[in-house]
């Protein structure tokens, strides 16, 4: 049984310009004429297939499809050997890319060969349903095509834009979908205030609304000098970039002319502006959340048809998937940007001069993937000369790790200054995790190690709470990781603290950090590999301290750039004996005029006599009041470096209180008195008892 043209899923097809020349010829044409397309393109139809008596039939035919008509019926055309056959065709009006009339003939049949319906040998000029038919189904083919590449553009966008939280990463993958499928050069440029301080604007954009361009894929390679990524670009008021972005609508531009394209690109390369002639553009706005972000620009050039109001819908439908993108990534951004302000800011700007012992510290920031941590790292200058080192991790990640981390470092310092014992900070610092801030309780932890340096002992008293043990090397290079009970993470709450005392000889160095620079995520390691890493970093602990720590970052941080990481590394220095002078106090009277006299005779010594008197005042006042409530020894002991430090360390636990006293009271003033004459003055409990200290400042002798 023969077939017809509705059986055959393919009919021989053609396309006229409007010049009547043959712009394409599928493989049923060549079989239907015997003719290769690189033979018939680029020929005119009525030269080529048309004999010279139909000639002016066929143009008339033509003219009436050029003007809107859709025409079917049989034709005598001639084959490559120059036969002539009936055919069944249809002709339908079309449009080139640059929007052009153009015809689309579809032939449905040859009477000599087989599958043809007879009647066409014999059909005069007329009308032939199967024609019909045939352009009917090309047409719903070519919807079918049209749709399918509109679903794979749109699939493609969703899997490739937005694979990164970078703002300029995402406008490079919208080039990237859209170029040269949809278009054939694009560019993606963003508020100024999105791009650089992630925030969205206080006012509608407009003409002078500064934007940054993200991504650009220019026409010609050649022309990207025009249209660099990164630089700031403003549109003149009026042109349709400019109104594309004040009102939130798309605009769409067929063949530019050069007053249109001056206009477009005011502000750039004079070459610029001629790229744009006889362009089409669709200017789409980035639209996300309600708030205009930029504009994405698709631009076809002139070979190719100008974009559909349908292709206009497709070009937002992408925008705004990128839109949605650069808007995450800008969240992103602020939030991380937020965090790490917030860090920064509650990190202690530098640790500043303490007595007998040197410190460097570092802080790096996680790396985008994962955001700012809650590592953080303080110096505390305490009383006695004595200095606190903290170094702590809250789990987590973003803004609410670190308000966790700025509540924990304010408590922190607040507990540090009051002389507890490390172990009693992490006990009291536990209770707070247990009700901090309702829900962030909840969902953070923190480790935490307190490490507080006497340099007068020369000696460090540190606990921690489920932290990376400290590291000492001694001063002939060999390290020793501190044993010390590791406790459970700040907010678990029900378990102890301990607190040990470790004696530091001159040239000790003293290593806390987090585990941000000691654990890898390499497969087969762990911390300890980490810790083994750290311990052999230090080459020679007599470096610059400053050298030490950056060794010790650029050779651990590696692959470790998914958490954050803090580092304190200190030197301690022990205190020249002559700076120091102690004697003992013995439990009678006289001791109080021996003590001023001690006092007046070593810093006449020292070259300070004239803190002579209040010195002598204030130590005769917290001798005596050891005198009159503690029993047992009372030693004194004098401290020089940048201040005078006067400690009176007795065996009572009993803290002095400041007290009211009236006008008429014989006593009660000798803490008052300590309070007002010291720059600084305190109490700390100890193992043996309690010690009262005060300083006076060397360099303000006119004060006393």
């Amino acid at each position: 049984m023969a077939s017809t043209a509705r059986d055959r899923p393919w009919p021989a097809t053609l396309t006229l310009g409007p010049d009547g020349r043959i712009t394409s010829w599928s493989r049923g044409a060549q079989a239907v004429f015997g003719l290769s397309a690189s033979r018939a393109c680029g020929r005119r139809l009525r030269a080529l297939l048309v004999r010279p008596d139909d000639r002016a039939a066929v143009d008339e035919l033509f003219g009436s499809v050029l003007a809107g008509r859709t025409w079917s019926g049989a034709l005598s055309l001639l084959d490559a050997d120059g036969g002539t056959h009936p055919v069944e065709c249809g002709w339908q009006p079309i449009q080139d890319r640059r929007g052009r009339p153009g015809a689309l003939v579809v032939v449905t049949g040859r009477a000599d060969l087989p599958g043809t319906e007879p009647a066409v040998a014999d059909a005069p000029l007329g009308t032939a349903q199967s024609a019909l038919e045939a352009i009917s189904q090309f047409q719903e083919h070519a919807a079918t095509v049209a749709m399918m590449r509109r679903v794979q553009l749109l699939t493609d966008a969703n899997t490739m834009i937005g694979s990164t939280l970078d703002m300029a990463t995402t406008a490079a993958e919208l080039m990237e979908v859209a170029v040269p499928r949809f278009a054939d050069s694009a560019s993606v440029a963003v508020l100024e205030s999105v791009a650089e301080d992630f925030e969205l604007p206080d006012r509608p954009a407009g003409s002078g609304t500064v934007l940054r361009r993200l991504a650009a894929a220019p026409l010609v390679r050649e022309s990207a000098h025009l249209f660099p990524v990164g630089a700031t670009v403003t549109y003149q008021a009026g042109t349709p970039l400019a109104q594309a972005l004040a009102t939130g609508r798309s605009r769409t531009l067929h063949e530019i002319d050069a007053a249109t394209a001056e206009r477009i690109c005011s502000g750039l390369d004079d070459e610029a502006a001629a790229l744009f002639l006889g362009k089409s553009l669709l200017i789409v706005p980035l639209v996300a959340r309600g708030a205009v972000l930029g504009l994405a620009v698709f631009a076809r050039d002139a070979s190719r048809r100008p974009f559909s109001p349908g292709e206009g819908v497709l070009g937002e439908e992408l925008a705004a998937r990128a839109a949605l993108c650069i808007d995450n990534a800008r969240l992103y951004s602020h939030e991380r940007q937020t965090a790490l302000m917030l860090q920064r800011a509650l990190l202690p700007d530098d640790s500043g001069y303490h007595a007998g012992i040197d410190i460097a510290h570092r802080y790096l920031p996680a790396s985008d993937l994962t955001g700012v941590g809650g590592d953080w790292y303080d110096v505390i200058a305490l009383g006695g000369g004595r200095v606190a080192l903290v170094v702590g991790d809250v789990m987590g990640h973003g803004v609410r790790a670190a308000a966790v981390m700025g509540q924990l470092r304010t408590a922190t310092r607040t507990l540090a200054a009051l002389d507890l014992q490390p172990a009693d900070v992490l006990r009291h610092l536990d209770e707070l995790m247990e009700h901090l801030g309702g829900s962030l309780a909840t969902t953070h932890f923190a480790t935490c190690v307190v490490a507080v340096y006497d340099p007068t002992e020369q000696a460090v008293c540190i606990a921690r709470a489920g932290h990376v043990p400290p590291l000492v090397v001694w001063p002939d290079g060999r390290t020793e990781q501190l044993e010390l009970p590791a406790g459970v993470p700040l907010g678990v709450g029900g378990h102890a603290f301990e607190s040990r005392n470790v004696p530091l000889p001159d040239g000790s160095l003293l290593i806390l950090c987090t585990d941000g620079l000691v654990e890898s995520r390499a497969p087969g390691r762990d911390i300890d590999d980490g810790l083994r890493d750290l311990a052999e970093a230090v080459k020679d602990p007599t470096m610059p301290l400053e050298a030490i720590a950056d060794g010790l970052i650029s050779g651990l941080r590696g692959d470790r750039t998914l958490d954050d990481a803090a580092l304190l590394v200190a030197r301690v220095r022990g205190l020249p004996s002559s700076s120091t002078v102690e004697w003992m106090v013995e439990p009678e009277p006289p001791a109080v005029a021996r003590s001023r006299r001690t006092v007046r005779a070593t810093l006449g010594g020292w070259g300070l006599g004239q803190l002579g008197e209040t010195a002598e005042l204030l130590t005769s006042e917290l001798v005596t009041n050891a005198l009159l409530y503690t029993e047992g020894p009372i030693s004194v002991r004098l401290l020089r470096d940048r201040s005078l430090l006067c400690e009176v360390h007795d065996g009572s636990e009993a803290v002095p209180r400041l007290r009211p006293v009236a006008d008429d009271d014989d006593g009660g003033r000798g803490l008052h008195l300590v309070k007002e004459l010291s720059s600084r003055w305190g109490t700390r409990r100890t193992t043996t008892g309690k010690t009262v200290w005060f300083e006076l400042r060397l360099d303000a002798d006119s004060e006393f």
